[in-house]
């Protein structure tokens, strides 16, 4: 073999090696978030069920710990104090897990914001210096008070009736918010708002996902939109929970747009459910219904538009857990 001849396949060789090392390499580095990209989907967010810690430092024996949680104006309900001091318990673990001295400590301060301010809203005194309450072990678990109880199940088996030309009866000013027409319970509204989310003042899309997380559902965003006639595009979500499979498409009513969701947006969701072909699926928009969408739930079960006058009823059910 000629020096020439030699060098080349040399070179060749070298070639592959560096293939397969870089192949190697990138299988090594490849994260969940990857292969949510090839399957299609991407994640929302993380796990929020947790309020959101923004701050926490200790005075003398004072431990101070600040929660990202919007509080509402006046009084503090009871339940977003009881959820917000609970939650101060598992801080606390997990600071002196991570190596933080607070043998010392036997207060704790619990912080939630007003716009820019923290609002102090509860203290909890710890029985002797350093001796944090005990956790229940399904309380580490995420999602595991959650995990026996499907929100979207429940909302399927109902039963719900559509009244012909209430959309209407909509004043020529257009329609108002949803927010005026629907009752959050007390307990799904400090869920909420321990999320980071404020209920007095969120969007259709944002109240939805953040229903669906505190529910217990891990939320992805497909990559590709779905065209609704009169409406553009709207994002694809997939809520998945305890090995159930729910595709979620949102429609807010954009102003000037007819107050009832058209048959071309019924027929244009019930044919992307026919090709993605999911456990279940959701289309959830405060316009109204048009009677055609009792004839699509009944001809494909799967099927579910959470309409406006639905969607006290989908909020209800993230209450009953």
């Amino acid at each position: 073999m000629s020096p020439t001849v030699t060098a080349i396949v040399v070179v060749v060789i070298g070639l592959v090696l560096v293939g397969v090392i870089w192949a190697a390499v990138s299988a090594l580095k490849s994260t969940p978030s990857d292969a949510a990209a090839r399957s299609g989907l991407s994640p929302v967010s993380e796990d929020r069920l947790r309020p959101i810690l923004m701050d926490f430092h200790v005075r003398d024996t004072t431990a101070m710990i600040y929660y990202n949680v919007p509080l509402p104006d006046g009084d503090v309900d009871e339940h977003l104090k009881d959820l917000l001091c609970h939650d101060a318990s598992l801080v606390l673990h997990d600071k002196r897990a991570s190596g933080l001295p607070i043998d010392q400590v036997v207060t704790a301060m619990v912080f939630g914001r007003r716009g820019d301010t923290s609002v102090e809203i509860g203290v909890m005194e710890l029985e002797s210096p350093g001796v944090i309450p005990e956790i229940v072990a399904p309380e580490l678990i995420p999602h595991a008070s959650k995990a026996g109880y499907d929100p979207l199940a429940h909302l399927g088996e109902q039963e719900f009736e559509v009244q012909p030309g209430v959309a209407g009866r909509e004043p020529r000013e257009g329609l108002g918010s949803f927010l005026d027409e629907i009752t959050i319970a007390r307990s799904v509204e400090a869920e909420l708002r321990g999320a980071g989310v404020d209920p007095s003042d969120i969007s259709l899309e944002d109240l939805a996902l953040a229903l669906l997380r505190i529910g217990g559902y891990e939320v992805a965003v497909g990559r590709a939109g779905v065209s609704i006639p009169e409406s553009g595009t709207a994002e694809m979500f997939t809520a998945r929970k305890a090995g159930s499979e729910a595709l979620v498409v949102i429609v807010p009513h954009a102003s000037g747009e007819h107050p009832e969701l058209s048959e071309r947006a019924v027929n244009a969701f019930v044919i992307v459910v026919a090709q993605q072909n999911p456990q279940r699926a959701l289309l959830i928009t405060d316009k109204f219904s048009p009677y055609i969408v009792y004839e699509k739930e009944r001809s494909d079960p799967r099927c579910r538009f959470i309409t406006r006058e639905r969607l006290q009823a989908f909020v209800d059910s993230f209450a009953i857990q």
